[in-house]
């Protein structure tokens, strides 16, 4: 059975870039790529990311910021 591979949505070194073919980035690692860089990290070293670092607040327990949920 294949290990579980780290959510990079709620690693703090990920970032989403504004190139259309390069759209997920690593800070820690330093590149961007199609894919997420947990599995380009998988596919080169065959290991799991060793830099994953839970955010503050993760990814799916963020809440609007500074609005109410309106649009206008």
């Amino acid at each position: 059975m294949a290990a579980k591979q780290p959510n990079c949505f709620e690693c703090r070194h990920h970032f989403i870039t504004h190139e259309p073919q390069r759209p997920y980035g690593c800070r820690k690692f330093g590149f961007k790529g199609p894919f997420l860089p947990s599995r380009m990290v998988f596919q080169e070293t065959g290991m799991k990311c060793a830099y994953y670092e839970p955010s503050r607040r993760p990814y799916m327990e963020r809440g609007p910021t500074g609005s109410n949920g309106r649009l206008a």
